[in-house]
C-alpha cells in the first residue's frame, strides 16, 4: 500500500509546500535526476515528520523524551512549533492517531513539558488515554 503524500515538501512557517509537480510528471531537464532525488528527499522528510508527530500520542514517549532532557532544547521546541502545521486540513487527513495534536498542542506550554517527568503523571496521562480510546469518557 502506498501511502499518499504531497509531491514536495520544503520547511517554512506554513509547513510543507504542496505547490510542486509530481516526480512522475517531470519534463526532461537539466539536472532531473537531481530534481527528481530532492522530491524523494522531501516525501521522506513527509513521512519523517508524520511518523514522529504521531509518536507524540505516546506519554510513554513523552516522558521518554523529558528524561532525555529534549524539553531543554531551544532547538528542539521550535521544532515542536514548527509542527503546528499538522492541525492544518490539508495535512490533519493524514494522522492516524489524532491524540497526538492534542499532546503537541499541550507541548507548547512549558508547564506540562515539566511534569513530563514526573512517573506518576505519565501513567496518569497513559490511564486517561486508555479510557477514552476504550469508550469510557475521561479527559
Amino acid at each position: 500500500m502506498e501511502v499518499e503524500t504531497p509531491s514536495n515538501v520544503r520547511r517554512h512557517q506554513d509547513g510543507p509546500d504542496q505547490s510542486s509537480p509530481n516526480v512522475e510528471n517531470l519534463p526532461k531537464i537539466p539536472n532531473r535526476d537531481k530534481i527528481v532525488e530532492l522530491m524523494k528527499d522531501s516525501r521522506k522528510r513527509f513521512l519523517l515528520e508524520l511518523e514522529f508527530v504521531e509518536l507524540l500520542a505516546s506519554p510513554l514517549y513523552l516522558e521518554r523524551l523529558a528524561k532525555l532532557k529534549y524539553f531543554s532544547d531551544p532547538r528542539f521546541i521550535r521544532y515542536l512549533e514548527y509542527l503546528n502545521y499538522w492541525r492544518k486540513p490539508q495535512y490533519i487527513k493524514f494522522i492516524s492517531y489524532p491524540y497526538c495534536l492534542y499532546f503537541l498542542e499541550l507541548l507548547q506550554k512549558k508547564e506540562f513539558r515539566d511534569k513530563l517527568v514526573d512517573p506518576q503523571y505519565v501513567a496518569l496521562l497513559y490511564h486517561q488515554q486508555v479510557v477514552v480510546v476504550s469508550g469510557g469518557g475521561g479527559v
